[in-house]
């Protein structure tokens, strides 16, 4: 009981800081669970498969693709044609949303797993795969939407009771972000067109990244007083509205989890928290939050042509994608 009062005391004061007087202002660092602190245990082989098929899609992404913008259509259009394989290979049926860009014509590329008892109420899980220019974008973002096609994969026999829906963005980086042609934006108005009801939105933005030396991970003002400085640790981050989903999310994470997590729910006005496609959700209205491995706060390598699957930890990753399959299932569950 006295972490949690000094939780939202600690909340409340930072709150003034950030952002002046009242509730709204308020960030939760105060989360369900706790963080995994020990040594990890070996890979087992079911793990060690998963972590190869990850460096498998990493590398076709980044390396083999390589960068992915408007200005490389041509490489969106092969990257776009890769996860529609990678998906039909897993035993979907994989849909397209097609996103007018310009004089171009990108699409994202996703897959629904319809809930059996409760069909009307929908968890989105989305990654972008786009980069900007000059990089090949190995952990911005192969490595979420490596972690997006095998979470489908983990998920196709798991049998939901909520509707899943896995999809692959275009768009996310400038100068589409925020604009018309921003793909999970597009998504995320045809959802509120559909008048679907969303438990939430999850955007796995940059997973690749983890390091376990202290002083290798940096925050926005303030933040760095409530979060180690180590950066070996997958963060959960929402907005005060989504505070709920973050809370959950991050809960049951920790339950099946042999890996460090962090969690934040935070006013906007901290321009850093809505730097993925949640933020496309949070302007339709829906609950919505960033998985990531805090980008430019701890990888050195963010928007460089050094930006290469050679860097990421797949370990890691392999852990993180199979934690995350469960609590996605157990989220999913009526």
């Amino acid at each position: 009981m006295r972490k949690r009062l000094i939780g939202w005391g600690v909340a409340g004061v930072l709150g003034l800081i950030v952002g002046g007087l009242g509730a709204g202002y308020m960030v939760m660092f105060h989360m369900p669970g706790k963080s995994y602190r020990e040594v990890a245990p070996p890979l087992d082989a079911e793990k060690t498969a998963l972590r190869n098929r990850l460096r498998g899609h990493v590398r076709m992404l980044a390396h083999q693709i390589g960068e992915r913008h408007y200005w490389q259509s041509e490489r969106m259009h092969e990257a776009a044609a890769y996860i529609d394989q990678v998906l039909r290979e897993a035993g979907y049926e994989p849909f397209r949303q097609t996103i007018a860009t310009q004089d171009e014509m990108f699409a994202n590329v996703g897959v629904r797993l319809p809930g059996r008892s409760l069909q009307n109420e929908a968890l989105v899980i989305g990654a972008h795969y786009d980069t900007v220019r000059g990089s090949p974008g190995a952990d911005d973002n192969a490595s979420g939407v490596a972690v997006l096609l095998e979470l489908a994969r983990l998920l196709r026999e798991r049998k939901p009771d909520r509707t899943i829906h896995l999809v692959a963005f275009a768009n996310e980086e400038m100068p589409f972000f925020a604009s018309d042609a921003m793909g999970s934006l597009n998504y995320a108005r045809q959802l509120q067109m559909n008048d679907e009801k969303l438990l939430g939105m999850i955007s796995l933005e940059m997973l690749g990244y983890y390091v376990d030396d202290p002083g290798t991970q940096f925050y926005p003002p303030f933040l760095e007083h409530f979060y180690p400085d180590t950066g070996n640790f997958l963060a959960f981050v929402g907005n005060v509205t989504s505070r709920r989903l973050v809370r959950q999310v991050i809960g049951a994470f920790r339950h099946y989890a042999e890996f460090p997590s962090e969690g934040m729910a935070a006013p906007e006005l901290i321009g850093d928290i809505r730097r993925s496609d949640h933020w496309a959700f949070w302007q339709m209205g829906y609950p919505a939050m960033m998985l990531t491995d805090t980008a430019n706060f701890r990888n050195p390598y963010y928007h460089s042509s050094d930006d290469t699957y050679e860097k990421l930890d797949y370990d890691a990753m392999a852990r993180l994608t199979a934690a995350l399959a469960q609590a996605m299932e157990e989220m999913a569950r009526e």
